[in-house]
């Protein structure tokens, strides 16, 4: 998978490949937010993703070229769609709160 410009990124690149369900290639990753063996959940250039597994280890994290190495046994990805509409309510309550 590999998309242009997401929501969230100025990096503008998403990849995503995954090699049988032990590994995982991924880039476009702004930060991560937690893991542990069992999920990692990171904040992608297309929003925040949850990768649930078991024995997950990172192998290599450079958030500077925002790339993740992950191997594991995979048994899902997802994305959470965190779109414009959450922002456009938040700055509705901040104008209102003025």
């Amino acid at each position: 998978m590999s998309e242009g410009q997401g929501a969230g990124g100025a990096r503008g690149r998403h990849t995503l490949m995954m090699t049988g369900r032990e590994r995982l290639e991924l880039e476009g990753v702004q930060r991560v937010d937690s893991f542990d063996d069992k999920a990692v959940v990171l904040d992608t250039d297309l929003g925040r993703m949850t990768i649930r597994g078991e024995n997950l280890h990172i192998h290599e994290l450079n958030l500077e070229d925002g790339r993740l190495l992950l191997e594991g046994r995979i048994t899902s990805l997802a994305y959470e769609d965190t779109g414009s509409g959450r922002r456009e309510r938040r700055n509705l309550l901040e104008r209102l709160l003025k």
